[in-house]
Protein backbone atom coordinates (compact mmCIF):
# COMPACT_ATOMS: atom_id res chain seq x y z
CA UNK A 1 0.00 0.00 0.00
CA UNK A 2 2.86 2.33 0.78
CA UNK A 3 4.24 1.90 -2.74
CA UNK A 4 0.80 2.49 -4.27
CA UNK A 5 0.45 5.75 -2.34
CA UNK A 6 3.93 6.84 -3.44
CA UNK A 7 3.10 6.12 -7.09
CA UNK A 8 -0.15 8.10 -6.74
CA UNK A 9 1.75 11.01 -5.19
CA UNK A 10 4.41 11.14 -7.88
CA UNK A 11 1.88 10.68 -10.66
CA UNK A 12 -0.24 13.55 -9.38
CA UNK A 13 2.88 15.67 -8.89
CA UNK A 14 3.88 15.09 -12.52
CA UNK A 15 0.38 15.95 -13.78
CA UNK A 16 0.04 19.12 -11.73
CA UNK A 17 3.62 20.16 -12.45
CA UNK A 18 3.12 19.81 -16.20
CA UNK A 19 -0.28 21.51 -16.11
CA UNK A 20 0.95 24.43 -14.01
CA UNK A 21 4.10 24.99 -16.07
CA UNK A 22 2.16 24.82 -19.35
CA UNK A 23 -0.49 27.29 -18.13
CA UNK A 24 2.20 29.61 -16.80
CA UNK A 25 3.53 30.06 -20.34
CA UNK A 26 0.05 30.95 -21.59
CA UNK A 27 -1.65 33.00 -18.90
CA UNK A 28 -3.99 34.62 -21.43
CA UNK A 29 -5.32 31.19 -22.35
CA UNK A 30 -5.68 30.27 -18.68
CA UNK A 31 -7.73 33.40 -17.97
CA UNK A 32 -9.90 32.78 -21.03
CA UNK A 33 -10.50 29.16 -20.04
CA UNK A 34 -11.68 29.94 -16.50
CA UNK A 35 -13.98 32.63 -17.90
CA UNK A 36 -15.45 30.16 -20.41
CA UNK A 37 -16.15 27.74 -17.54
CA UNK A 38 -18.33 30.29 -15.79
CA UNK A 39 -16.00 32.31 -13.57
CA UNK A 40 -17.26 35.93 -13.53
CA UNK A 41 -15.37 38.27 -15.85
CA UNK A 42 -14.28 40.41 -12.92
CA UNK A 43 -12.64 37.41 -11.22
CA UNK A 44 -11.42 35.47 -14.26
CA UNK A 45 -8.10 37.39 -14.62
CA UNK A 46 -7.26 36.77 -10.94
CA UNK A 47 -8.30 33.09 -10.94
CA UNK A 48 -6.61 32.39 -14.27
CA UNK A 49 -3.38 33.99 -13.07
CA UNK A 50 -3.31 32.27 -9.65
CA UNK A 51 -4.25 28.81 -10.95
CA UNK A 52 -0.86 27.89 -12.52
CA UNK A 53 1.22 28.81 -9.42
CA UNK A 54 -1.33 26.95 -7.30
CA UNK A 55 -0.92 23.81 -9.40
CA UNK A 56 2.87 24.08 -9.20
CA UNK A 57 2.68 24.47 -5.42
CA UNK A 58 0.56 21.32 -5.22
CA UNK A 59 3.10 19.45 -7.35
CA UNK A 60 5.99 20.50 -5.11
CA UNK A 61 4.07 19.62 -1.93
CA UNK A 62 3.24 16.14 -3.24
CA UNK A 63 6.90 15.26 -3.79
CA UNK A 64 7.83 15.72 -0.12
CA UNK A 65 6.68 13.13 2.42
CA UNK A 66 6.11 15.73 5.12
CA UNK A 67 3.94 17.94 2.89
CA UNK A 68 2.34 15.21 0.75
CA UNK A 69 -0.94 15.12 2.67
CA UNK A 70 -1.41 18.87 2.30
CA UNK A 71 -0.46 18.62 -1.35
CA UNK A 72 -3.00 15.84 -1.88
CA UNK A 73 -5.67 17.90 -0.10
CA UNK A 74 -4.86 20.85 -2.38
CA UNK A 75 -5.02 18.58 -5.42
CA UNK A 76 -8.37 17.19 -4.30
CA UNK A 77 -9.71 20.72 -3.81
CA UNK A 78 -8.62 21.87 -7.26
CA UNK A 79 -9.87 18.71 -8.94
CA UNK A 80 -13.19 19.04 -7.13
CA UNK A 81 -13.53 22.55 -8.53
CA UNK A 82 -12.66 21.31 -12.02
CA UNK A 83 -15.25 18.52 -11.78
CA UNK A 84 -18.00 20.91 -10.64
CA UNK A 85 -17.16 23.35 -13.45
CA UNK A 86 -17.17 20.61 -16.09
CA UNK A 87 -20.45 19.10 -14.86
CA UNK A 88 -22.09 22.56 -14.81
CA UNK A 89 -20.90 23.25 -18.37
CA UNK A 90 -22.11 19.88 -19.65
CA UNK A 91 -25.46 20.37 -17.94
CA UNK A 92 -25.86 23.62 -19.90
CA UNK A 93 -24.99 21.82 -23.10
CA UNK A 94 -21.66 23.60 -23.40
CA UNK A 95 -18.24 22.10 -24.03
CA UNK A 96 -15.78 24.97 -23.42
CA UNK A 97 -12.18 24.42 -24.37
CA UNK A 98 -10.27 22.74 -21.58
CA UNK A 99 -6.95 24.52 -21.26
CA UNK A 100 -5.78 21.78 -18.89
CA UNK A 101 -2.21 21.64 -20.17
CA UNK A 102 -1.87 25.07 -21.73
CA UNK A 103 -0.73 25.07 -25.34
CA UNK A 104 0.41 21.45 -25.01
CA UNK A 105 -3.16 20.19 -25.06
CA UNK A 106 -6.37 22.13 -25.50
CA UNK A 107 -9.63 20.42 -26.45
CA UNK A 108 -13.35 20.75 -25.71
CA UNK A 109 -14.15 19.57 -22.19
CA UNK A 110 -16.40 16.52 -22.43
CA UNK A 111 -17.16 13.33 -20.56
CA UNK A 112 -13.61 12.03 -21.08
CA UNK A 113 -12.25 15.17 -19.39
CA UNK A 114 -14.64 14.60 -16.49
CA UNK A 115 -13.59 10.95 -16.17
CA UNK A 116 -9.91 11.89 -16.19
CA UNK A 117 -10.37 14.42 -13.40
CA UNK A 118 -12.36 11.92 -11.35
CA UNK A 119 -9.52 9.38 -11.66
CA UNK A 120 -7.00 11.99 -10.51
CA UNK A 121 -9.32 12.97 -7.65
CA UNK A 122 -9.52 9.33 -6.57
CA UNK A 123 -5.71 9.18 -6.46
CA UNK A 124 -5.58 12.34 -4.36
CA UNK A 125 -8.23 10.93 -2.00
CA UNK A 126 -6.11 7.79 -1.51
CA UNK A 127 -3.15 9.93 -0.40
CA UNK A 128 -5.34 12.03 1.91
CA UNK A 129 -6.90 8.95 3.56
CA UNK A 130 -3.92 6.57 3.63
CA UNK A 131 -1.25 9.14 4.41
CA UNK A 132 1.90 10.09 2.52
CA UNK A 133 3.29 6.57 2.22
CA UNK A 134 6.99 5.91 1.76
CA UNK A 135 9.56 8.59 1.03
CA UNK A 136 11.20 8.59 -2.39
CA UNK A 137 14.67 8.11 -0.93
CA UNK A 138 13.50 5.31 1.38
CA UNK A 139 11.73 3.51 -1.45
CA UNK A 140 14.74 3.80 -3.76
CA UNK A 141 16.99 2.60 -0.92
CA UNK A 142 14.95 -0.60 -0.63
CA UNK A 143 15.58 -1.48 -4.29
CA UNK A 144 18.49 -3.52 -5.55
CA UNK A 145 20.98 -2.15 -8.07
CA UNK A 146 19.34 -4.14 -10.88
CA UNK A 147 15.89 -2.84 -9.95
CA UNK A 148 17.13 0.74 -9.93
CA UNK A 149 18.68 0.17 -13.36
CA UNK A 150 15.43 -1.21 -14.76
CA UNK A 151 13.52 1.67 -13.18
CA UNK A 152 15.78 4.27 -14.79
CA UNK A 153 15.59 2.49 -18.14
CA UNK A 154 11.79 2.41 -17.93
CA UNK A 155 11.63 6.10 -17.01
CA UNK A 156 13.93 6.98 -19.93
CA UNK A 157 11.86 4.90 -22.35
CA UNK A 158 8.64 6.50 -21.08
CA UNK A 159 10.12 9.98 -21.50
CA UNK A 160 11.26 9.20 -25.05
CA UNK A 161 7.86 7.73 -25.93
CA UNK A 162 6.08 10.74 -24.49
CA UNK A 163 8.30 13.12 -26.43
CA UNK A 164 7.82 11.23 -29.69
CA UNK A 165 4.05 11.06 -29.15
CA UNK A 166 3.91 14.78 -28.55
CA UNK A 167 5.95 15.54 -31.68
CA UNK A 168 3.75 13.26 -33.78
CA UNK A 169 0.64 14.88 -32.36
CA UNK A 170 1.98 18.36 -33.17
CA UNK A 171 2.84 17.30 -36.73
CA UNK A 172 -0.58 15.74 -37.28
CA UNK A 173 -2.26 18.82 -35.88
CA UNK A 174 -0.33 21.12 -38.21
CA UNK A 175 -1.00 18.77 -41.12
CA UNK A 176 -4.71 18.91 -40.31
CA UNK A 177 -4.65 22.71 -40.28
CA UNK A 178 -2.90 22.78 -43.65
CA UNK A 179 -5.47 20.37 -45.12
CA UNK A 180 -8.32 22.48 -43.74
CA UNK A 181 -6.86 25.61 -45.32
CA UNK A 182 -6.36 23.82 -48.64
CA UNK A 183 -9.95 22.60 -48.61
CA UNK A 184 -11.18 26.11 -47.83
CA UNK A 185 -9.02 27.50 -50.63
CA UNK A 186 -10.27 24.86 -53.07
CA UNK A 187 -13.86 25.55 -52.05
CA UNK A 188 -13.33 29.26 -52.61
CA UNK A 189 -11.76 28.68 -56.03
CA UNK A 190 -14.58 26.31 -57.03
CA UNK A 191 -17.25 28.79 -55.92
CA UNK A 192 -15.53 31.59 -57.81
CA UNK A 193 -15.27 29.44 -60.92
CA UNK A 194 -18.97 28.59 -60.74
CA UNK A 195 -19.90 32.25 -60.37
CA UNK A 196 -17.70 33.20 -63.31
CA UNK A 197 -19.12 30.36 -65.36
CA UNK A 198 -22.68 31.43 -64.69
CA UNK A 199 -21.82 35.04 -65.36
CA UNK A 200 -19.93 34.17 -68.54
CA UNK A 201 -22.89 32.22 -69.87
CA UNK A 202 -25.17 35.25 -69.80
CA UNK A 203 -25.88 37.06 -73.06
CA UNK A 204 -27.25 40.55 -73.31
CA UNK A 205 -30.84 40.72 -74.54
CA UNK A 206 -31.28 42.15 -78.08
Amino acid sequence: MSTVVLVARLGLAAVFGLAGAAKLTDLAGSRRAVRDFGVPRSLAPIVGTLLPPGELAVAVALTGRGSATWGAFGALTLLGGFVVAIVAALARGHEPECHCFGQLHAAPAGWSTLARNLVFAAGAAVVVIAGPGASVSGWLGSLSGAQVGWLLAGALAAAMLTGQTYLIWRLLRRHGRVLARLRALEAGITSEALVLGVGGGRRPCT
